[in-house]
């Protein structure tokens, strides 16, 4: 009973610290995309803990119950999901930090376009664009007006920039800013058809991600299924499991399937990925 229950304690600190970790991660970049900030004496006085140091703090934890309720395989198992959070994580993080910058986009073409309508010049009008708009957009437009500042061609300022936001949108606006710079002509009306551009393509996306919902879906299900039914019976039935464990084809059989299961699934993921 006592160890059953320092067992059970142990899981729930572990699931409690790292949806925790999740938890503040999300916070802050919710925080960052609408542009509020802390003051930096509250940063200063709370310093932040990453989600690595969480997950490498529940290891140990995560261990000792998964091999507590299904023996070495599940301890490996819960192991191997606490060790995989903070590659999670920070692919969630990557991934929407692009989403947001993409949104973005087309909002900071038609405040640079306005800001030449204004009279202002291409690098005005950048950095006009660059007060106006949030993170994390915004920040890397005033980048772009500071390295002007500082001396550098606005080609220059702007090749880099498009290598910082990263993704074919930005390459696009920042091969028309240069064209446009080079061969002359109205660039304010050449940015409103590349605002419209850039909007149906980011609704193309979501489109696209929407149709193929479904199969991701699908693809994460049967992925996980197999895993998790292995679990079960590490639970259910542990001592076949480690009867099959104790033998050289056994542990060929369990190591083929995982093989296996693993090319499916990054051949379903492929077969769903198209390149913008």
């Amino acid at each position: 009973m006592i160890r059953a229950a320092i067992v059970a304690g142990l899981a729930v600190l572990s699931v409690a610290c790292l949806g925790a970790a999740v938890a503040a991660a999300d916070r802050g970049r919710l925080l960052s995309r609408v542009g509020a900030t802390r003051p930096s004496s509250e940063v200063r006085a709370r310093p932040r803990v990453s989600v690595g140091v969480v997950a490498w703090g529940a290891v140990v934890p995560a261990w000792v119950t998964g091999a507590a309720l299904g023996g070495v395989v599940a301890g490996i198992a819960c192991v191997g999901a606490v060790a995989a959070m903070p590659a999670l994580v920070r692919r969630r993080r990557a991934a929407g930090l692009d989403k947001a910058i993409q949104e973005q986009l087309p909002e900071a073409v038609s405040v640079i376009a306005s800001g030449l309508r204004s009279g202002r010049s291409l690098a005005q009008a950048i950095e006009l664009a660059g007060d106006e708009l949030a993170p994390p957009l915004g920040p890397t437009l005033d980048r772009v007006a500071d390295r002007v500042a500082l001396g550098d061609p606005l080609e220059v300022a702007l090749e880099a920039w498009a290598t910082e936001v990263g993704g074919p949108d930005a390459r696009l606006a920042a091969g028309v800013f240069g064209l446009q710079r080079r061969t002359g002509g109205a660039l304010a009306t050449a940015l409103d058809d590349l605002v419209a551009t850039l909007r149906s393509r980011r609704s193309a996306a979501r489109e696209l991600r929407s149709l193929t919902a479904q199969a991701r879906l699908s693809a994460t299900i049967l992925g996980l299924l197999p895993i998790g039914f292995f679990l079960f019976l590490s639970v259910a039935a542990r001592r076949d499991v480690e009867t099959a464990f104790g033998t050289a084809a056994g542990k060929g059989a369990v190591l083929l399937g995982f093989t296996l299961q693993a090319f499916a699934y990054i051949w379903i993921r492929s077969l769903l990925r198209v390149a913008p």
